[in-house]
């Protein structure tokens, strides 16, 4: 039978430097992965915005179009996104007078803290703003 010695067994010098590596990288690696979820809502949010702009300019601007009814489907559109705590905005005021060739301005803002997936220190408190103009029918 053969014993093991106290030399034959070492111990390399290195055995804790995987763990001690994961400890360090593990955070950094956790920031760009939350970093590319919220980037990645954010663009999803800005191009939700721009479609719901263009549908509430597109009823707003049509013959016949009413403000309420362009609101109606901005909301319905805002709803369908998941876009929190959104206003849209539409200038000038329609009514009957408004005649054919006058630009519609459709703005739509929404907070990015309400409209965040993940912890609000990523983007917080900017404010995503929308604008399309067409001309009235």
């Amino acid at each position: 039978m053969y014993r093991r010695t106290s030399q034959q067994v070492k111990v390399p010098p290195r055995c804790g430097l995987a763990a001690v590596e994961f400890a360090l990288s593990l955070p950094l690696l956790m920031i760009l992965i939350f970093g590319s979820i919220e980037a990645s809502n954010a663009i999803f949010l800005r191009q939700a915005m721009t479609i719901t702009a263009f549908e509430t300019a597109q009823i707003a601007s049509s013959v016949g179009g009413t403000e309420a009814e362009a609101k109606l489907r901005g909301n319905e559109l805002l709803t369908t996104f998941n876009i929190q705590d959104a206003t849209i905005d539409i200038q000038p005021s329609i009514d009957s007078t408004i005649a054919r060739g006058t630009p519609m301005r459709v703005e739509i803002t929404a907070p990015s803290k309400a409209n965040s997936i993940g912890p609000a220190w990523f983007l917080k408190e900017i404010m995503y703003k929308r604008v399309f103009t067409m001309y009235r029918l």
